[in-house]
């Protein structure tokens, strides 16, 4: 039975949802899922209101998105970083999904405080700005000064939100499990998997001491960067839905005029802001999930200072390597390399590796070839590496879709800032120092460490894995099926292999039959007529029957 059933109490909350995307044009996605029989609903709920001027389908589902709430949201934002799975023109227009939402009032906001810190507010901070300095679908920003005189702003959670996006989650578990079976999206992508990250994601994101933890994390990594600052965080002042942080007084690094006004030399700043995207994938492995512009300030001295450390990534080491030698592999028009580096990195198998792939990959590498670094753009590469995916329909992980939207992010940033900037030329003492790291000592010996349990694990599992097949062949538990296109084509090998057999056998007689009369005729060692006759015709009727299996077989390929 579907969970829907079993979650009765989440009835009136399915069926806004429904309302809504109905109401936005979405009908037919209901009607396909079968939501409309599951929860009893009438035909005029999903019918679509005609939009008061045309709209495109992208903007009307962004619509729904702002109306149904944070946690959607939060999705819409999600779905921004993952440009493998949608088209180019909903990335965008998700990518503008922000956290415009109206504030709540600030006698909640002074509640909360108070409740999770267990202190009246004049005893926490000297002083406290009850206007926000900014809204989002989680929570609200306000400016305050601690005791002892530090500026800082505290992120206070808005009321009930834990229960709303718990609701909200669990129908979009179900969801997911629908779409899943249901529709043609769900046979190209696990999306059952993808909504489980999504709620670990948001689950994470509410916990504020988590992103207090991201943000120590953070500015340890780059404690002996002068160019990067991370706020502090006041653990004192922090808890599960409260967070009070240094507060940043610089210029949106996306405000050209701004920068302008305050003499920041760009093209410095442009080289900053690209180190520290480099450094957070390289050389830590520990990046924002979901990078924009909103969420950087430049300081005094083109320093560049990072907010928001809610959503975060931790990239593997592994897979950082993978993806810089696919990076490589296509610069220097080796697809080989490049196929083994996607099939490391979970985007492909070896099925999937077509003649059609192969023939997109060299035309992509093809237009990169002979072109100065400083003239390829990484937006432009990475969304001719995107329609390859999606046009063959493989995999990307989701640290590496997200990976790509931040470098792409770094380019925009950086162009902006000084439109000559060579990306790749910042970029290349990182590759240099990965590739010497990829034949290091101590990263082999620990490549064969792992490889050498992972196959002795292998081997002692091998026996008992073997039998359980087994039985359950014999219990008729497990059945093999074969496509007949595969069929055919191990059968005509098997087929091929035994008429080269069987050539090679009779040639092998003839050669033998040959040689024998030869030297029987040369050393005398027959005597007699008949023995002479009979050796003749023994070759001759070999000969005969080699031509015949020949034209046999020539004949047989031309069928």
């Amino acid at each position: 039975m579907w969970p829907l059933v079993r979650q009765a109490r989440y009835l009136g909350r399915y069926q806004q949802i429904a309302h809504v995307f109905g109401r936005h044009g979405f009908g037919f996605l209901l009607e396909q899922m079968g939501l409309t029989t599951l929860l009893s609903l009438p035909r005029r709920m999903i019918l679509r209101v005609p939009p008061p001027r045309p709209i495109s389908i992208p903007e009307r589902l962004c619509q729904a998105m702002i109306e149904l709430g944070p946690t959607f949201i939060k999705l819409g934002q999600l779905l921004s970083t993952r440009p493998d799975l949608l088209p180019p023109e909903f990335v965008a227009e998700f990518d503008r999904l922000q956290d415009t939402v109206p504030s709540f009032p600030s006698e909640i906001a002074i509640a909360t405080i108070e409740t999770e810190l267990g202190r009246p507010l004049h005893m926490l901070f000297q002083e406290f700005c009850t206007t926000p300095l900014a809204a989002a679908s989680l929570g609200q920003v306000h400016a305050a000064r601690l005791p002892t005189g530090e500026q800082v702003v505290v992120k206070v959670q808005r009321p009930d939100i834990q229960h709303i996006i718990a609701t909200d989650l669990a129908i979009l578990a179900d969801l997911a499990a629908l779409a899943q079976e249901r529709t043609e999206l769900g046979e190209q992508y696990d999306l059952v998997e993808l909504a489980w990250e999504f709620s670990a994601m948001l689950r994470s994101e509410l916990d504020y001491r988590q992103e207090a933890y991201n943000a120590d994390r953070f500015r340890q990594n780059f404690a002996h960067t002068k160019q990067v600052h991370i706020p502090i965080m006041y653990w004192e002042y922090t808890s599960t839905r409260v967070l009070t942080s240094e507060r940043l007084f610089g210029v949106k690094i996306n405000d050209i005029r701004g920068l302008t006004a305050a003499g920041i030399d760009r093209k410095r700043l442009a080289q900053n802001s690209t180190r520290l995207i480099l450094d957070e994938v390289f050389s830590y492995g520990f990046f924002q999930a979901d990078p924009h512009p909103g969420n950087f300030f430049v300081l005094p001295g083109e320093v560049v200072g990072a907010i928001d450390f809610g959503q975060m990534i931790t990239l593997d080491r592994d897979l950082a390597r993978q993806l810089l030698i696919l990076i490589l592999s296509l610069a220097n028009r080796n697809n080989d390399d490049a196929l083994r580096a996607m099939e490391r990195l979970g985007m492909l198998t070896r099925r999937d590796i077509t003649p059609a792939l192969r023939r997109d990959l060299q035309r992509f590498t093809d237009h990169l070839v002979d072109r100065p670094l400083s003239d390829i753009s990484a937006r432009e590469t990475g969304e001719e590496l995107l329609a390859i995916v999606r046009r063959h329909r493989l995999r990307m992980p989701s640290q590496v879709a997200m990976l790509l939207k931040a470098v792409i992010m770094m380019e925009g940033i950086g162009l902006q800032l000084d439109p000559d900037l060579d990306v790749f030329a910042i970029t290349r003492p990182y590759a240099q120092r990965i590739l010497v790291e990829q034949v290091s000592p101590t990263l082999l010996y620990e490549w064969m460490t792992r490889e050498a349990r992972n196959l002795g694990e292998t081997a002692l599992a091998l026996p008992q894995q073997l039998g359980d097949v087994l039985q359950r062949l014999n219990d008729g538990e497990l059945r093999i099926q074969t496509r007949e296109q595969e069929l055919q084509r191990l059968a005509g090998a098997l087929i091929g292999a035994a008429n080269r057999l069987a050539l090679a056998m009779v040639l092998s007689a003839l050669i033998l039959g040959l040689g024998l009369v030869a030297v029987a005729v040369g050393i005398g060692g027959w005597s007699g007529t008949l023995p002479l006759v009979l050796g003749i015709a023994g070759t001759l009727g070999a000969v005969f029957l080699g031509l015949w299996l020949t034209l046999a077989l020539l004949r047989g390929r031309e069928g």
